[in-house]
């Protein structure tokens, strides 16, 4: 416990010197407050765009909104899409860099275990991504609350949790590609990749969906809208769970059984 303490510590570290404890929650809560300002000013910004009078118009052919359809569109069309790019972008070097620079190599021939560093490094990334997500989703929720009304607190809270375990199983896939390849390029080409096919695929119906961790997000969304969740959702947050474990063991795994040699990018 004491070098995943130590290793924690350096992360942290590395985090605020690269600003990523600053800039990630700040795009995260601008992102959030973005849905319910941008839908409940749709009126006004299409008349200064030069749609006039005809702003309310058309904005009420596109239909009226509520309090719960704003949060739930802020997970699925904001979080869901630039929050997940973003997130990969900020964390796609987390294991690359200094594996490249022979940083890693260092670190694994000291009195350190490769599940030590993987975890130190997992719940690193974990803590991130919460703050992240708890700044730009409860800003959300408090400018929806300011300009529609109030939502459930109980169940803003389950959107929040189930949300969450979505973003775990992304960010162990990526630490699970740092370590595969050299290239943070292909690291966010997979990761993103990955998610938007699983997203996609979220949509269908039937009992496959329990395998896909992105059926997570659409189970947040319709706790938001309706208070439940879909059918299959029990043995899907047991699977996604189990696959976030199967993915950190496996990246210990193979951290375990590859060769890295100081100061050079070559394995």
């Amino acid at each position: 416990m004491k070098n995943i303490a130590t290793l924690f510590q350096k992360e942290q570290m590395e985090q605020w010197r690269s600003l990523k404890f600053i800039w990630l929650p700040v795009v995260f809560a601008i992102i959030g407050i973005m849905q319910p300002l941008m839908m409940y000013y749709l009126p006004e910004i299409m008349g200064a765009a030069g749609a006039g009078k005809d702003g309310d118009a058309i904005a009420q052919l596109m239909g009226a909104v509520n309090e719960t359809q704003v949060m739930a569109g802020t997970l699925s069309s904001q979080f869901d899409q630039l929050g997940i790019i973003i997130l990969i972008v900020a964390l796609m070097g987390a294991i690359i860099s200094e594996k490249n620079n022979g940083m890693l190599a260092f670190i694994l021939t000291r009195p350190v275990e490769a599940w030590q560093y993987v975890i130190a490094k997992w719940i690193s990334q974990a803590l991130l991504a919460f703050i992240s997500l708890l700044l730009g989703y409860f800003g959300a929720y408090y400018y929806v609350f300011l300009l529609y009304g109030s939502i459930d607190f109980l169940s803003v809270l389950l959107a929040f949790g189930i949300y969450f375990v979505w973003l775990l199983f992304i960010i162990s896939v990526v630490l699970l590609l740092g370590i595969l390849f050299k290239s943070t390029a292909v690291v966010a080409m997979l990761a993103a990749g990955g998610a938007i096919i699983l997203e996609l695929v979220s949509g269908a119906k039937g009992w496959g969906q329990m395998f896909n961790p992105a059926y997570l997000s659409s189970n947040a969304v319709e706790v938001l809208m309706t208070n439940n969740v879909k059918d299959y959702f029990v043995g899907n947050l047991c699977i996604s769970l189990l696959l976030i474990v199967a993915v950190v063991l496996l990246s210990v795994w193979l951290l375990s059984k590859k060769h890295f040699h100081i100061g050079s990018s070559h394995e």
